[in-house]
């Protein structure tokens, strides 16, 4: 029977993309060159494989003021202060605060039922502020954010300092909910919990099906409201 439930923020309560997609805009804006929508691919690509590295140990979040903007700058053929455009971008996230499709129903759902948790990668402040801004903070019996943990997912050590915090729950009675296949699931797998795929991306049922056998995700949901038939 589960106890506790630990939900990932980015993409999976809170909408990601389109904040950095207003960051992005605001970012070349400031910095006098001209943003076009169609780049947006561009910085999903390069923050992807950043943060997969990051997630792999071969880059830290210390890392990201010096690699990220510089990375899709060149991938663009853009010249600009990168350190400059992250700290800026960091501002325009620290304030958004979009929610996923059913984030807030969800949550209403499993409050009065879980330990809710927040497991996240990412700057502490920031997390803390969004979620604040959606109204979900409140929600949350404990929020755990990488900074603060002192290391990111998928690191088994992450689950470890979590459950350290949380008296008399063993990982086999928790659940992680993500989408980010690495990070939640392999994650949430290592420390023994049960997972969840958070599906955002348009597939098949074969596909699907596919991703179930390679990274034997307990559940896989498309929408978050189906949540409500597993807990």
């Amino acid at each position: 029977m589960i106890r506790a439930v630990f939900m990932d923020i980015d993409n999976t309560l809170l909408d990601f993309d389109a904040a950095a997609q207003e960051g992005m805009a605001h970012c070349f804006e400031d910095a006098g060159l001209i943003y076009k929508p169609e780049m947006f691919s561009v910085f999903k690509e390069e923050n992807d494989r950043i943060w997969k590295k990051i997630e792999q140990g071969i880059l830290t979040m210390d890392d990201l003021p010096y690699v990220r903007w510089q990375a899709i700058l060149k991938k663009l053929g853009l010249e600009a202060d990168g350190v400059a455009m992250e700290m800026l971008f960091r501002k325009c996230l620290f304030y958004s605060a979009v929610p996923m499709e059913g984030a807030k129903e969800i949550l209403d759902h499993l409050q009065e039922k879980y330990i809710l948790c927040t497991a996240s990668n990412g700057p502490y402040e920031q997390q803390i502020c969004r979620l604040k801004k959606a109204d979900m903070l409140k929600d949350f019996d404990h929020c755990f954010v990488s900074e603060k943990i002192g290391v990111d997912k998928p690191d088994v050590r992450f689950f470890e300092r979590c459950l350290e915090q949380l008296p008399g729950i063993r990982a086999e009675k928790c659940m992680i909910i993500g989408d980010s296949l690495t990070a939640d699931i392999a994650g949430g797998q290592a420390a023994g919990m049960e997972t969840c795929w958070f599906c955002r991306e348009k597939m098949e049922e074969s596909e699907l099906e596919n991703v179930r056998r390679t990274h034997k995700a307990d559940h896989v949901i498309k929408r978050l409201e189906e949540l409500k038939d597993l807990l």
